[in-house]
């Protein structure tokens, strides 16, 4: 941690690009925030899992705003749901404020801090439909995960009533060589110092965003096991 960390009162996410699944393009996406545009990343798109955290991403339709909060481990801390316009809408753990949440227009959602195959850090948020099939890839083989790239390598199409969506699907590929591990340590080290640092999520946002548009959250989240 450099010197100049004494002055800072934010601890600035190091993710380098923020992802999301978008069932309407069958792809990854992010924005880029430096030439105003999103960016529709073509699969198959691999990455390395380094951390998963639980959060809240949504749209408040009443306000015409977005919903989030900070980000945690354990589904026993606390959750800290608000709006853009830093209208508070829950505060507790996350099946004492599921409800209120929902009505609000929350979803729940998981933040995975991942390397590409460059080294880079970068943050995949998946909700909705997205987070069930990341959810059944995941959970009978997570000790892979840190090891083993994941790659997007497709989509799927699901149902819910008359509606029609996409969700990714995911594949296990090569182990990493000596080389990655030593870059995938080193991607940890600054997403771990960014967590342990004093009030490591007092921002509580995705540094590309800023709440004025309505993420795809048409799947439905049945299944989830919460």
């Amino acid at each position: 941690m450099g010197r100049k960390s004494e002055f800072e009162t934010e601890s600035k996410n190091p993710a380098e690009q923020f992802l999301t699944w978008s069932s309407t393009n069958k792809c990854l996406r992010y924005y880029d925030k430096k030439n105003s545009k999103e960016v529709l990343i073509k699969l198959p798109f691999s990455f390395l899992t380094l951390a998963e955290r639980t959060t809240v991403k949504g749209f408040d339709k009443k306000n015409n705003i977005g919903i989030y909060s900070n980000e945690v481990k354990y589904l026993s801390e606390d959750l800290k749901v608000k709006n853009f316009k830093s209208r508070n809408i829950a505060e507790g753990i996350w099946n004492d404020i599921s409800s209120d949440v929902d009505k609000a227009g929350g979803k729940f959602a998981k933040s995975i801090y991942a390397m590409t195959k460059k080294g880079s850090l970068i943050n995949i948020c998946f909700f909705g439909g997205a987070i069930g099939e990341w959810f059944e890839f995941t959970k009978k083989s997570k000790k892979r995960l840190a090891d083993e790239w994941v790659t997007v390598d497709g989509f799927e199409e699901r149902k819910s009533g008359a509606t029609t969506y996409y969700v990714p699907t995911f594949k296990y590929n090569k182990s990493l060589d000596s080389i990655q591990g030593d870059m995938a340590d080193k991607a940890y080290e600054i997403f771990q110092e960014y967590e342990n640092r004093e009030s490591p999520r007092k921002k509580e946002i995705n540094q590309d965003e800023d709440g004025s548009k309505e993420p795809e959250i048409e799947e439905k989240d049945d299944g989830l096991p919460f």
